[in-house]
C-alpha cells in the first residue's frame, strides 16, 4: 500500500509497474516523457514469478533521451514491447475507468484490447497489423480528397479492403468471444453487489457481425461485410477524410435491467458497473491464462463510497494488490500481509519496518 501527498510519486511507481504489462505509460505520457527532469535515461527493471515458473523472470526497459529504448527479457533483448506483453498480466484501477460505461467507445474499445493484449498474443498481433493498414488507408483517403477514389488503381482499395477485413475479423472474433464471457462474470459480480436486485449484460457492436438472431448468440465475425463496406462507401469516407468502417470504430452495448445504461443508469450504478467489469477483467484472466494478476490500484478507493469500496476490496484481497492513496486511513480497513509504505519525493520509506 504506498500512501503519500499529491505530486510525491505514486503514481510513477505504479506506472513503472504498468509499462511491462501494457507497453506502454497508462497515463498517456510519451516514453521520452518518462525521464526524470536532468536525467538522459529512463530504466525499470522488473522481477516476478509466475505460479508456474520455478525461477523468477526478469525484465528491464532502458528509454534513452535519444535513439530507440532497448528492452530485456533474462538479459534476452526483445526486438519491440509485442515480445514482452503477455509474460506479466496486470489489472489497472484509477478514476478514469469509473467512465467506462459513461465515457466514449474508444475507451471500451481500449478496456478490451488492453487485456485481450495480455492474454493472446495473436490478439495484439492481428491488432497492430489491422492498426498499420488502417493508417495507410487513411493516408491513401487523405490523397483522394483533392483528386477522387479514380485516380488510384481499384486494386489499391481493394488490397486495403482485403487485409483490413480479414484482420478486422480475427479481432472481432476474439472480442466477441470474450464480452460474451465478460457478460457472464459481470452479472455475477453485480448480482452480489446489489443483492440481485439488477441484471447487466454486456454485447459486442461491431460492422463485422453477421445479422443473426441475438437472442440466440448467433453472430460471427462477418470478413465479407467489411470488406463490401469498405469498397462501396469510399466516396463517403473521402469526403469526410478517414476510414469510417471497421473495428477502430466498435462498442459495447451495456444494459442494465435491459435498458441502455449510458442513457438510464444513475452515476452510482454506471461505476458500479464499471468496477464489476475491471474484476471480471482479473477472472476472466485467471481463468484463461491459469492465475491471477496483480491488481494495481492508483487512487481508486478515495474516489468510491463505502459499500462499493468494502465490495472492491473483499472481490480482490486474497490477490496480489498494490494500492495508492493520499489518505493513509483508508488503508486500516486491509488486513494480513498488507505493508504500509509512505512515498514522499519519488522515495518510498516501509513505515512498517519490514
Amino acid at each position: 500500500m504506498l500512501w503519500g501527498k499529491n505530486a510525491q510519486g505514486k503514481s510513477n511507481m505504479l506506472e513503472g509497474i504498468y509499462f511491462f504489462a501494457r507497453g506502454r505509460s497508462f497515463r498517456g505520457a510519451k516514453e521520452k516523457e518518462m525521464i526524470r527532469f536532468g536525467d538522459s535515461q529512463a530504466s525499470i527493471s522488473l522481477d516476478f514469478v509466475r505460479d508456474t515458473d520455478r525461477y523468477p523472470t526478469n525484465l528491464c526497459v532502458n528509454i534513452p533521451s535519444e535513439g530507440r529504448k532497448t528492452l530485456l527479457r533474462n538479459g534476452a533483448r526483445l526486438t519491440g514491447s509485442k515480445e514482452m506483453i503477455g509474460a506479466f498480466r496486470a489489472v489497472l484501477f484509477c478514476p478514469a475507468h469509473l467512465t467506462l460505461v459513461s465515457g466514449g467507445p474508444a475507451l471500451r474499445r481500449s478496456f478490451m484490447d488492453i487485456a485481450l493484449s495480455q492474454l493472446y498474443p495473436a490478439y495484439l498481433d492481428s491488432l497492430s497489423r489491422y492498426n498499420k493498414v488502417l493508417l495507410q488507408r487513411n493516408a491513401l483517403i487523405k490523397k483522394a480528397q483533392g483528386v477522387g477514389k479514380g485516380a488510384f488503381d481499384n486494386y489499391i482499395w481493394e488490397t486495403y479492403a482485403d487485409q483490413m477485413a480479414t484482420l478486422g475479423a480475427d479481432v472481432a472474433a476474439r472480442r466477441l468471444e470474450y464480452m460474451s464471457l465478460l457478460s457472464a462474470s459481470i452479472e455475477e459480480l453485480f448480482g452480489e453487489m446489489t443483492d440481485g436486485r439488477e441484471k447487466p449484460s454486456l454485447s459486442y457492436r461491431s460492422s463485422l457481425l453477421s445479422e443473426k438472431d441475438e437472442d440466440k448468440g448467433e453472430r460471427a465475425a462477418d470478413k465479407e461485410k467489411l470488406y463490401s463496406a469498405l469498397l462501396s462507401g469510399i466516396d463517403r469516407e473521402i469526403h469526410m477524410g478517414a476510414t469510417l468502417y471497421g473495428v477502430h470504430k466498435d462498442d459495447i452495448l451495456i444494459k442494465l435491467n435491459s435498458k441502455d445504461a449510458r442513457t438510464y443508469a444513475s452515476q452510482g450504478q454506471q461505476r458500479s458497473l464499471a468496477l464489476s467489469m475491471k474484476l471480471a477483467e482479473g477472472e476472466l484472466s485467471k481463468r484463461i491464462s491459469g492465475e491471477y494478476p496483480v491488481f494495481l490500484l492508483d487512487d481508486v478507493l478515495s474516489e468510491l463510497d463505502s459499500d462499493r469500496r468494502r465490495f472492491v476490496l473483499s472481490n480482490i484481497a486474497d490477490r496480489q494488490l498494490i494500492v495508492t492513496s493520499c489518505e493513509p486511513d483508508i488503508f486500516r480497513s486491509l488486513s494480513g500481509e498488507a505493508r504500509l509504505l509512505h512515498t514522499q519525493n519519488g522515495k518510498i520509506v516501509d513505515i512498517d519496518g519490514k
